[in-house]
């Protein structure tokens, strides 16, 4: 996976946010209104998730991504945000969660070429989840 060497340097007031806004996300899901259902609904749609899928069933899931130790963490810089994003493999598929500084859930899915995706320079990876958690 994509970050698997090295992680960058990020500045030590924006780990602490990531680090906060990563512990707000594990402790509860929360989306913007009406945005868990949307996403739900573009899983699906895309195929990444079943139709019977429940937004408690996605939830569970980025649960699972978010909680896994082993997982990777980065940000991902867009029109000056900065966005957590967790990467981790579940069920043989890479997902990718990607919350707010806030706290917020933004996104989670599988990306279609994920060492492609992780490749963008936007990306930065700091870290592995349990010892970016324990610094």
């Amino acid at each position: 996976m994509a970050g698997d060497d090295q992680s960058e340097p990020i500045d030590s007031n924006l780990r602490r946010a990531v680090l906060q806004a990563i512990r707000l996300a594990q402790s509860s899901i929360k989306w913007k209104p009406g945005k868990g259902e949307t996403h739900l609904s573009k899983r699906i749609r895309l195929g990444h998730l079943p139709i019977q899928t429940t937004l408690s069933d996605y939830e569970a899931i980025i649960t699972a991504i978010l909680n896994h130790g082993e997982a990777k963490v980065f940000v991902f810089f867009f029109e000056g945000a900065s966005y957590p994003t967790i990467v981790t493999t579940l069920q043989d598929k890479i997902w990718l969660s990607m919350i707010g500084l806030d706290g917020l859930m933004e996104t989670a899915f599988p990306p279609d070429e994920p060492e492609t995706y992780l490749q963008d320079p936007a990306f930065v990876y700091v870290g592995v989840l349990e010892e970016f958690q324990n610094e």
